[in-house]
């Protein structure tokens, strides 16, 4: 490099003192890192800040900043090629002499034609700004600025513009200070070119921040293409300093990461160079509390694996092994899980493995937390590492304090992963684990306790027992501890040791149930910890699972009676959960009648009617006594009886559910009589007022209907149906949904006690107008119902009143009308109504309403082949002259409906032979309408033609299952090479839908082409005829 600084090629900076570096005449970026300079000092800043007096702005004085952060990177680059020309300098004879002994060697002759090229000199300037991160050191210079403060630490008042320039999102008021170049350059005319790359590169990130869809895909298919022009370096730094800039939410957070695996995408193995940002930037993104935000860290670090390799990732994360910082390490441990999940258990164990021999303690620490992450990851897939990470582990169990508790998390972590196999290989380490967990006592002891627990279900039964009777007092010394993990710690390795195969029933009567509940369950606290207490209450039921729930209840139901809620609800918790599981038969007289009572107490103390537990509780005991409820039934009813009739909403609608659920078993006990009295009571209110209340009436009168029968069902069902003609007509789904269901079990079993007429008014006016309901269920529920209440009374009658609902004026009538016909169809069969649509289509024609009534013939018939399905295939040739008539109409809008029509038939005939012709007939009077584009007046691509286009591309969709799709593909070919785009675009999507549902059908309807001088086409294999 000479003093002028000039170089072969032009492409080397120039280094002149004092002047600004150039590249072939334009002003590098310094690989991206745009110097924070601005204009001239004292130039009019291009927006004012808000106040009374003007104070000089930031972007006007930068020259100072420039020449600090220039004179810096010349003289590190002077620096660099010191070294280097240091380190590549010509070894002489003299220099040789003083570092070789002059014995035993002989000096060769050089060769004649050894001249050797001399080395490539690199760009120092560009390594300088590289290693310097100058957007980092202008960002320091003026730190309180970005910052968004002034020279005297006052916060800046920016003057956000309302319109930031066409294709660009509304900025917010914390995304000034850190996009101040989009404000500074808003109305500017023209951009210095030192500044455009660093402004466009804002511009583009801030789109994909703010923007909408469309702008961020502008916006990163803009940074994706001029990636290599701006360099990998120069947008990572700015991405990071967005990101560190704490302005982004969750969902800014996940469009970046979507950029981010873009352009690991685009720069492949390119991506090396800038490894390092990438896990730094997102590593703390894997112990974020949200859980979208980890899934995106693991993508991005397992994309980042899978594109520049294992090793590139672990050179960076390895000095991090070691580091001071407890977060750091965690960190590190966490990316080498991830990374060990992307790369396969194989290269990652021999990583681990040598870091293993680390001498820093806090590498080996780092090492066994990134084994307990790799097992929670991969699962049952580290079984093939097992025996090199055993090998690992047992020499980490015996190192320091800190990697021995780690070590030992490691290890319940691996064996938990691996369960139920994995005791071969983890075998050596069980003495040891056991001798630890003898030596240790409270939290010092927690890990190890956590990996025997962790050990004993993988056990064979003997060796569970064995170990569990060995292990059992010293835990059992320890369930009074104070310490809240530790307690944790204990519940859960007690419930593991109960689930061991070879732990007997009397073992666990003999040594656990006692000191358990006397040491947990005497804590009232724990109710509190939510953690805990779930625990707690699972390790409770397994206990009752192999003793059975007598020895548990008889220790839980004194507590049921507690006057702390909390702990009240925990109690309660366990004894629903252990009577679900273990059930009641066993129980005694005395301890049925004590849990029965703390029962009903329980629901007593819920003064208000809000909490489900307790009402779940005593349901859930009366349904397990069965039979042996009799006894109580009056003591439970009364208070049915009491709660009935309270003021309170939510405690009738809690009543009303407890009955729906015990009506049953209230048969099974013999307690018809209360079961006649309480729906007489149910009878009378409904027409509760309140929506919730009125609901739980129905079902319980439902369930009530279903045990007692329509002849000992107080009212008559007769009366009960008159009832519910006014009930059907409130707004709340709940009470739609409950009074259809009973309609349709009245209408389903009890047909005989009610009349006709009354079944008949209710379909037409009550359920017909919930066919347009908002909710799915109701819509499905009504339709079905309204299927059942025709077949019961004869179809007839209901057919022809919805049939004049044709010529209704409101469209939703006329969908509704065809909903309930295709209901009717599939309940009564299709040939009570397929005669009333033929002569209703052919009778309108030449009237006013024939456009109306025929659509909705259409319609109907769509709606009917798709609620009846294969049943339809006796149907198909009736249809085809009215379909023939309606494909070949000129209103656009009958022709699409026809097709869709045609459509639904095909697919209801799918599966069925002899159908081949009609699909192909009605094919010829469809495929003309796919070019149904633009009219000769029409510029934009109307509505109504695209639905017609979208119509005719689902039938051959449908047609695909029932004919070949090589003759389908005879159809597409002239279209697939059409002039017009528009028409091309059409052919390829349905040609594209054709494949995608039917390739291997296609290939012998392909064209044969012949073989060539250099190429064979011609495949043989396809032509044998099996």
């Amino acid at each position: 490099m000479g003093s002028s600084g000039v170089t072969a090629g032009g492409g080397t900076p120039l280094f002149a003192s004092g002047s600004t570096p150039r590249m072939g005449g334009v002003t590098p970026m310094f690989t991206g890192a745009t110097p924070a300079a601005g204009a001239t000092f004292g130039a009019t800043p291009n927006y004012q800040y808000e106040g009374g007096t003007p104070l000089q702005s930031h972007f006007a004085s930068s020259v100072e900043t420039q020449s600090i952060t220039t004179a810096a990177i010349e003289a590190k680059a002077k620096a660099l090629e010191k070294e280097w020309n240091r380190k590549n300098k010509r070894l002489t004879s003299e220099y040789l002499d003083s570092i070789l002994p002059r014995e035993f060697f002989t000096v060769a002759a050089v060769p004649a034609d050894y001249n050797p090229l001399p080395p490539e000199e690199p760009n120092f300037y560009e390594i300088a700004v590289r290693t310097m991160d100058v957007f980092s050191m202008q960002a320091g210079a003026a730190a309180a600025v970005t910052a968004g403060l002034d020279a005297n630490g006052q916060p800046i008042k920016y003057d956000i513009p309302e319109d930031m320039g066409d294709g660009m999102p509304t900025m917010k008021v914390e995304d000034a200070a850190v996009f101040v170049e989009l404000l500074k350059y808003h109305k500017a005319e023209k951009i210095p070119d030192e500044h455009l790359p660093s402004y466009l590169l804002m511009k583009n990130l801030f789109k994909i921040k703010n923007g909408d869809t469309m702008q961020r895909r502008a916006g990163t298919r803009y940074l994706l293409d001029k990636a290599t022009i701006f360099g990998s370096h120069f947008i990572f730094q700015r991405l990071s300093y967005i990101w560190s800039s704490d302005i982004l939410n969750i969902e800014e957070k996940h469009y970046f990461i979507d950029f981010i695996k873009s352009l690991l995408q685009q720069m492949g193995k390119g991506a090396r160079q800038f490894t390092k940002e990438v896990i730094h930037l997102v590593e703390p993104l894997l112990t974020a509390h949200e859980r979208i935000l980890r899934d995106d860290g693991k993508q991005v670090l397992t994309l980042l694996t899978r594109v520049v390799g294992f090793q590139a990732v672990f050179a960076v994360i390895r000095e991090d092994f070691g580091h001071a910082e407890s977060i750091v390490r965690r960190h590190t441990a966490r990316v080498m899980a991830v990374v060990g999940y992307a790369a396969g258990t194989e290269e990652v164990t021999a990583a681990l493995r040598d870091m293993s021999y680390a001498p820093s303690a806090l590498a080996r620490q780092t090492v066994v937390r990134s084994m307990a992450e790799l097992a929670k990851m991969v699962g049952h897939a580290l079984i093939a590492a097992l025996p090199e990470m055993v090998a690992m582990l047992e020499r980490l169990l015996r190192d320091e304090k800190r990697v021995q508790r780690d070590a030992a998390l490691a290890v319940a972590a691996i064996a938990e992963a691996t369960a139920p196999d994995g005791i071969e290989e983890l075998a050596p380490l069980v003495d040891v684990i056991c001798e630890e967990c003898m030596k240790g006592i409270g939290s010092m002891a927690s890990p190890f306790i956590q990996a025997f627990g962790a050990l004993v279900p993988l056990m064979s039964p003997y060796d569970a027992q064995a170990r569990t009777a060995a292990m059992m007092p010293n835990l059992v010394n320890q369930f009074s501890t104070p310490e809240d993990e530790f307690r944790r710690v204990l519940i859960s390795v007690v419930r593991k040791c109960v689930l061991a195969e070879g732990v007997t029933p009397q073992f666990i009567r003999q040594t656990i149930l006692e000191p358990f509940f006397e040491g947990f369950w005497r804590v009232r606290r724990l109710a509190a910890e939510r953690q805990t207490s779930g625990s707690l209450v699972a390790t409770t039921v397994e206990i009752a699972k192999k003793l059975g729930s007598v020895d548990v209840l008889v220790k839980l139901s004194p507590d049921m009676k507690d006057e702390s809620e909390e702990y009240q609800r925990m109690v309660l918790t366990a004894i629903k959960k252990v009577v679900d599981a273990t059930g009641m038969d066993a129980a005694p007289d005395t301890l049925v009648t004590f849990v029965l009572d703390g029962a009903i107490a329980a629901v007593r103390q819920d003064e208000l009617g809000t909490s489900k537990l307790v009402m779940n509780v005593l349901a859930t005991i009366c349904n397990a006594l069965a039979a042996r409820l009799r006894p109580y039934l009056k003591q439970v009813f009364d208070l049915i009886k009491r709660r009935r009739e309270n003021r309170e909403a939510s405690m009738r609608a809690q009543t009303a559910d407890l009955v729906s659920r015990i009506a049953h078993t209230v048969m099974l006990a013999d307690g018809a009589v209360f079961l006649q009295d309480l729906g007489l009571s149910l009878y009378e209110r409904l027409e509760d007022p309140d929506a919730r209340a009125l609901s739980a009436n129905l079902r319980a009168v439902r369930s009530i209907l279903g045990e007692l029968g329509s002849r000992r069902f107080k009212p008559s069902v007769r009366e009960l149906l008159k009832r519910l003609t006014f009930v059907i007509k409130s707004r709340n789904s709940h009470v739609q949904n409950g009074a259809i269901a009973l309609i349709e079990d009245i209408a389903t079993n009890y047909d005989t006690d009610v009349d006709a007429i009354h079944l008949h008014q209710l379909a037409t006016r009550g359920l017909f107008e919930l066919l347009d309901s908002p909710q799915r269920a109701t819509r499905h529920a009504c339709a079905r119902t309204f299927g059942v209440i025709a077949k019961k009374i004869r179809p007839f009658a209901i057919i022809l009143e919805l049939v004049d609902n044709f010529r209704q004026d409101k469209r939703q009538i006329r969908i509704c009308t065809a909903v309930a016909l295709s209901a009717i169809a599939k309940e009564c069969g299709p040939f009570t109504i397929i005669p009333y649509l033929l002569n209703e289509y052919k009778i309108s024609e030449g009237k006013q309403v024939a456009v109306i009534v025929q659509h909705s013939v259409l319609k109907a018939i769509r709606y009917i082949f798709e609620a009846i399905g294969s049943i339809g295939k006796e149907y198909v040739y009736p249809m085809i002259p009215l379909l023939e008539r309606a494909l070949t109409e000129t209103n656009i809008q009958m022709r699409r409906m026809a097709v869709e029509a045609c459509r639904a038939i095909l697919l209801s005939v799918a599966g069925n032979d002899g159908f081949e012709d009609i699909a192909l007939h009605l094919l010829n009077f469809v495929h003309p309408n796919i070019v149904e584009l633009l009219a000769k007046n029409e510029v934009k691509i109307g509505e109504e033609r695209l639905k017609m286009v979208t119509a005719v591309v689902s039938y051959y969709e449908a047609a695909r299952v029932v004919i070949e799709p090589g003759k389908l593909l005879q159809y597409l070919l002239q279209g697939l090479f059409h002039p017009a785009r528009k028409v091309r675009d059409i052919y390829r999507r349905t040609y594209n839908l054709i494949y995608v549902g039917s390739p291997e059908r296609l290939v012998p309807y392909y064209p044969r082409i012949e073989n060539d001088a250099s190429h064979t086409y011609v495949r043989h294999e396809l032509e044998v005829l099996l």
